[in-house]
């Protein structure tokens, strides 16, 4: 992570002070650059800090929880969707590098931005590894967004298996934006740390070239063969949710689940539209997106 962006994280997690809804507008404001209105929101972005004061589900923890997901995935779709694990840490120092092969993932299961990929494990700088992870440990995610899904989320260390996509550095990555169980946008992104990747699809596969939010000049994605798999993966798992955005990959043929994401870009994303409205997308996505009647909901029940 650049030194600019972990300044970033360490100052807002020492403005824990200001009220949520008070820090929530600074930043949408600062972001956005217009007034949200969070009593009768209209826009995406408006209706995910909605979503963050009032829709306080308690099962958003453990499907926000990169280690507690797995057995709803399991649950939900089977098991052999699941990304192979190696092993879950409490700290830093119950990582076993000798029992971790040749290639391998490292991540904490309650955050963002700290995942480590090792590729060469005769390479690997594990002291520094172990540093930027104890670092994420100490850190409660929710204070960076007050995204109410990460505030009690148990800190700890998985280790994956790496997955291999050839001709790419990481895997593409597929993100279903979906709404009470149907896909409304899908959005690819590949090669994300390097010669980033992103473009946007309609749920059928056809390109959106509406959409000129940070998308590549590159050529469109191709359609994967078992596109139709995945788009019913992913709506299977957002079935019984307002909003979830279901990240899936796929491997030689397979699709294997990334993560379930709940409040994009901490509902500070510009969504911009390549036309005279820039803010047209954030409204139509904001039209998908219907709010729950009760400030907070049960367990989320397959319909």
């Amino acid at each position: 992570m650049r030194l600019k962006k972990r300044f970033a994280l360490s100052l807002r997690n020492n403005l824990c002070f200001i009220p949520d809804e008070v820090y929530m507008r600074m930043c949408f404001k600062a972001k956005l650059h217009y007034e949200p209105n969070f009593a009768n929101p209209k826009t995406f972005n408006e209706k995910l800090q909605w979503c963050k004061l009032h829709y306080h589900n308690p099962e958003l923890t453990r499907l926000a929880d990169k280690y507690g997901v797995r057995s709803f995935v399991e649950e939900r779709i089977g098991a052999v969707y699941l990304v192979p694990l190696y092993g879950v840490y409490g700290a830093v120092e119950e990582i076993d590098l000798d029992k971790l092969p040749e290639k391998f993932v490292l991540k904490c299961t309650h955050d963002s931005q700290s995942t480590i990929v090792c590729t060469n494990k005769a390479k690997f700088d594990f002291e520094n590894a172990k540093k930027r992870l104890r670092t994420a440990l100490r850190r409660n995610w929710y204070w960076q967004g007050r995204e109410w899904a990460y505030k009690d989320i148990t800190p700890r260390i998985v280790a994956e298996a790496y997955l291999d996509e050839p001709g790419r550095e990481t895997p593409t990555d597929y993100k279903f934006y979906c709404f009470d169980g149907k896909a409304a946008l899908v959005q690819t992104d590949a090669d994300r740390f390097t010669a980033h990747d992103m473009q946007y699809f309609t749920p059928g596969w056809e390109q959106r070239g509406d959409i000129d939010h940070e998308v590549s000049d590159h050529k469109p994605t191709e359609k994967p063969e078992n596109y139709e798999l995945m788009l019913a993966l992913a709506e299977k798992l957002a079935t019984g949710l307002p909003h979830v955005r279901v990240d899936l990959y796929n491997i030689a043929g397979k699709p294997y689940f990334g993560e379930m994401t709940f409040y994009t870009g901490g509902g500070f994303d510009p969504f911009y539209a390549a036309e005279e409205q820039p803010d047209r997308l954030d409204r139509e996505l904001g039209g998908e997106l219907k709010l729950p009647k009760t400030s907070t909901a049960g367990a989320c029940n397959e319909r």
